[in-house]
């Protein structure tokens, strides 16, 4: 009977001895969740367009900066701009069908159907711009205005998109097993 005591206290008191009560567990970092292909293509796609927007963005500074120049300047600053207003086109209409609003969900699929829907309203104003930029000095300031709006969209777009994928401090990490 003895016998059987100290093999019952054995079994008991010696797991818990090589227990370190002292150790602290690391915690590992939640990992964000991976983009699924949809989203990948997604973001392929406003890589291209932002190729297309950079060109838009270089050509109307180029007016902007020449307004207070003489007039031979300013026309080829605005030629200058309906080239580069045919070129843009064409990276936004390579790049559009890729974006997909339904590769998101919940509120980053509204925030990427109000980028597309900008987009779409700036392209179609591409060609206006081709034909005219060079005549009409109100194609710059139109084409400002809707490349701003874009610009909004794309900032709340890509500032819910890094919220949506950074891990969220604020929640208790379980422990690791050791």
């Amino acid at each position: 009977m003895l016998a059987a005591i100290v093999t019952a206290i054995t079994m008991v008191v010696l797991p818990l001895q090589a227990q370190d009560t002292t150790a602290h567990r690391d915690t590992v970092p939640a990992v964000p969740p991976a983009p699924s292909i949809e989203q990948l293509q997604y973001m392929d796609g406003l890589k291209t367009v932002t190729r297309g927007v950079a060109q838009l963005h270089d050509g109307l500074s180029r007016v902007s900066r020449t307004q207070q120049a003489d007039s031979a300047t300013r026309h080829h600053a605005a030629k200058r701009l309906g080239g580069l207003c045919g070129t843009a086109r064409s990276f936004i209409v390579s790049g559009r069908p890729k974006m997909k609003p339904s590769a998101y969900s919940d509120s980053l699929r509204i925030l990427a159907k109000q980028l597309t829907l900008r987009l779409d309203t700036l392209t179609n104003a591409l060609p206006i711009c081709e034909r005219t930029a060079g005549r009409d000095p109100a194609v710059a300031t139109a084409l400002t205005t809707k490349l701003k709006s874009y610009d909004d969209a794309l900032l709340a777009f890509k500032t819910s998109q890094a919220a949506f994928y950074r891990p969220d401090s604020a929640k208790a990490q379980p422990p690791t097993p050791q």
